[in-house]
């Protein structure tokens, strides 16, 4: 099967989670694959340029692919999201006349910015991949030949793992899953300050105002300190949680580190508003976080409760009093969690992998290959 994708970049991170990683994969098992990533990046621009000459030449790059596509010929067209960050669609309609079939792959709550745009996308495609259950819904009426794949991470990026020395399966149902009390605990070594993480994007740094108050009264009583992953610091220096007492490190965003850093952290964050954009995210971090063993604490907005099990994989904090009590008890009694820990790995590996993931989106991509 040949299989090109249309993707928002190169180091985009729905580009990186939804299309990219998965790419090695479908090669090894003998697809062929073309990656065509928007130059300059969807959301970034050439600083020569500035952003509207750069968009320019953004559209100029689409045109040149579309070219690339017609002679590539592929079975299948994947388009990541949209081609373009705006309300314009007239090159994704160009797109449906060259596709011999297209499949729209989606995220986030496209709808919220464009809603017509999104229609017409959902309508054009012969098949949408959704992150989420959440997003299929919106997608039915529309257009009901839907398949949720969620989003996922490589497993084996963040090394081999077991639970003391025995390998557990890796289809464990999400409803059969209960606290096992009766385990071993490991032996936690208490570090001398406390690493509350963050990673993400920088532009959604500011949903970390609403740790403002949990964390200076939470910094009051042990020591800690945040530490933020992403590609610029200056939306972190403007919410200045240092001058609230709170110690604050920023780490620059790597490819080649990202691993590393993530588990640089005791505690993972994320906290969220409950608003028509964030309810329709498929809790990457979250997923990071549950992989690379580190307990996560989320709001309990969309995605995030199918997710975490609270208390079992991972903890929901809604309120600023719920935020610091469950962060206290983390930061106090690290033993805590050990269990859970395990647990929330074996839920990112049987159900939010890409090694789980694999075969349902070969499957329906062949699916869509013969008309079906």
């Amino acid at each position: 099967m040949r299989v090109a994708f249309l993707t928002s970049g190169r180091f985009v991170p729905s580009s990186r989670f939804r299309v990219l990683q998965f790419v090695p994969h479908l090669q090894r098992l003998g697809h062929e694959c073309l990656v065509l990533p928007s130059r300059p990046e969807k959301y970034a621009s050439w600083p020569l340029l500035g952003f509207r000459l750069s968009g320019i030449f953004k559209r100029w790059n689409r045109r040149a692919d579309l070219a690339a596509l017609e002679r590539w010929s592929p079975d299948v067209v994947v388009l990541e999201r949209e081609l373009f960050s705006d309300a314009t669609f007239d090159l994704e309609q160009a797109l449906r006349r060259i596709a011999r079939r297209l499949v729209l792959d989606i995220d986030d709550g496209l709808f919220v910015l464009h809603r017509h745009k999104f229609e017409v996308l959902c309508g054009l495609c012969d098949h949408v991949i959704a992150g989420s259950e959440l997003l299929a819904a919106r997608v039915r009426p529309i257009n009901p030949r839907v398949t949720v794949i969620p989003t996922c991470v490589d497993v084996a990026r963040f090394g081999e793992w077991t639970m003391w020395g025995k390998k557990y399966p890796h289809d464990i149902p999400r409803s059969g899953f209960r606290f096992p009390g009766s385990l071993p605990q490991l032996p936690i070594q208490r570090p001398q300050r406390t690493v509350l993480g963050w990673t993400g994007t920088a532009a959604n740094l500011e949903y970390l105002e609403i740790l403002r108050d949990p964390l200076k009264k939470l910094s009051q009583e042990f020591p800690i300190e945040l530490r933020v992953i992403a590609e610029t610091d200056r939306p972190l220096r403007r919410l200045g949680f240092d001058r609230d007492g709170v110690t604050t490190r920023f780490v620059r965003w790597s490819e080649a580190t990202e691993i590393a850093d993530l588990k640089g952290f005791e505690i993972g964050l994320m906290p969220m508003p409950d608003n028509d954009w964030t309810r329709y995210k498929c809790g990457l971090k979250i997923l990071q976080y549950m992989a690379a063993g580190i307990p996560a604490v989320a709001s309990p907005v969309g995605v995030n409760t199918e997710i975490i099990r609270n208390g079992v994989t991972g903890w929901l904090a809604t309120t600023p009093d719920e935020w610091l009590f469950v962060l206290r008890q983390l930061v106090a009694s690290p033993e805590r969690y050990a269990t859970s820990l395990d647990i929330a790995r074996l839920v990112v590996e049987g159900q939010y992998s890409v090694q789980a993931q694999l075969p349902r989106l070969v499957a329906c991509l062949e699916a869509v290959r013969v008309g079906q």
